[in-house]
């Protein structure tokens, strides 16, 4: 979900989009029921035949997680073939163009899982169906969603209706070595700690020197992990409206000044271009990281592994931090909608998300799954994890997210390479603009 993003083909997409819309009517699949896309709800009945198809990705072992779903969906509906396209993201323009051009080839998906990133992109490309209808009758799915932040729901919103289902979420938290902090005589902080406190800290624990040096901090290079301190000052990467590029704005040149500062004034972070954070973190070589659930899955996993506790974002003007969900949704063009809606379900349910807490690699949506055993056993204050939803952003992924996700990042890999950093983000800024017309 947070890899890096190539730039998109605008002539391959507006091929594949002008197909997409000829024939947006057609899916690969038999029909079986729309009653729920508009009017009233029924269930297919279990005995009914024909073959659903789901766009899908993640990472390596997930596919198991959604292999469990499906075999739970078979159980109830035996003569329906699940086809899975599972694949891994290289950037979510790719992604959604693929979804574009199997609907031009009349080999449509009836599902497709999609992230915060891409969701605008699919927004403007017309994808998705409205699962308002569904929500509203369907008995089933209430307990669901009511056992889920409200906020999750939220991300999945335009104009007043619900597109997707969260499957999955992340948000990035701070993590900090235990005994480390313990040997410098440091006590934990508080959960509304500061800029100023943090850069204290970092200080304090930044010792040695050539081979034997500890810093305090280690930098993560996705733009995930970037926003956190965009956010906490009041910055962005795009206007809330997501209709425009925000990388000149004041509060964005300030945080981004804050992270070259600690690389290239204060000394307590290494230069990120040739250090992996987790690996440093894992190998006691800096105190504090963060980073998303994946990094408390790995350290309580690994016996090896340092004593570690998590803390939220420090903050400076607003405490925040990002926040990245996975959902599902169903193709607006499906013959098979309300057959899709019940494997959907399946996908997102409380099943499914108890499944996620074992695998512990992402935060699953439910407060139950949040909660369990299976979750929080070996990781300090996990509640952290979950509550972090109450006031977190999600990352600003507006249509163009695939031009400026890269212009961004050329920035942060020149301000870290030493250039100014309002100079650099105003010419990324300014390629933005011109790129989506807006210049």
């Amino acid at each position: 979900m947070r890899s890096r993003f190539a730039r998109l083909s605008t002539v391959g997409l507006a091929v594949a989009a002008a197909a997409a819309l000829a024939l947006s009517g057609c899916s690969g699949s038999g029909g079986s029921g729309d009653s729920g896309a508009e009017g009233t709800y029924v269930a297919p009945k279990s005995d009914v035949s024909a073959h659903l198809t789901i766009s899908n990705w993640g990472n390596p072992g997930d596919e198991k997680v959604y292999q469990a779903a499906i075999d739970r969906f078979n159980k109830k509906y035996p003569n329906v073939k699940v086809t899975n396209n599972f694949t891994q993201v290289v950037n979510w323009s790719d992604y959604i163009n693929k979804i574009l051009t199997s609907i031009a080839s009349g080999d449509a998906p009836d599902v497709i899982n999609i992230a915060t990133e891409g969701v605008e992109f699919g927004y403007s490309k017309d994808l998705f169906l409205s699962l308002s209808n569904y929500v509203k009758q369907d008995k089933g799915v209430e307990s669901l969603i009511s056992d889920i932040n409200p906020n999750l729901i939220k991300g999945f919103q335009k104009d007043g209706k619900t597109y997707l289902l969260p499957n999955n979420w992340n948000a990035m938290m701070m993590y900090y070595n235990t005994k480390l902090f313990q040997n410098a005589g440091i006590q934990r902080p508080s959960d509304d700690w500061t800029w100023n406190d943090f850069l204290d800290i970092a200080t304090k624990l930044t010792t040695g020197s050539g081979g034997s040096k500890t810093y305090g901090f280690g930098l993560q290079t996705y733009t995930f992990a970037y926003m956190p301190w965009l956010y906490t000052n009041g910055g962005s990467t795009a206007s809330d409206d997501l209709s425009k590029p925000t990388l000149d704005s004041e509060k964005t040149v300030e945080a981004v000044q804050f992270l070259q500062d600690l690389v290239r004034k204060y000394g307590v972070a290494p230069d990120p271009s040739g250090a992996d954070a987790n690996s440093l973190f894992t190998a006691s070589k800096i105190a504090m990281t963060a980073a998303p659930a994946n990094l408390s899955a790995t350290l309580a996993g690994d016996p090896t592994a340092p004593k570690f506790d998590i803390l939220p974002m420090p903050k400076n003007s607003v405490k925040s931090t990002v926040f990245g969900a996975a959902g599902f949704a169903i193709y607006k063009g499906s013959k098979n909608k309300d057959l899709s809606w019940e494997l959907l379900k399946e996908l997102a349910s409380q099943q499914t998300q108890a499944a996620w807490a074992k695998l512990g690699t992402s935060n699953p949506t439910t407060k139950s799954a949040a909660t369990s055993e299976a979750f929080t056993s070996g990781r300090p204050h996990a509640d952290l994890l979950y509550n972090s939803i109450e006031y977190a952003k999600p990352v600003a992924a507006p249509k163009f997210f695939t031009t400026l996700e890269p212009a961004f990042q050329r920035a942060l890999q020149s301000v870290m390479a030493g250039g100014d950093p309002k100079a650099e983000l105003t010419k990324a800024n300014d390629e933005v603009k011109a790129a989506i017309g807006n210049g």
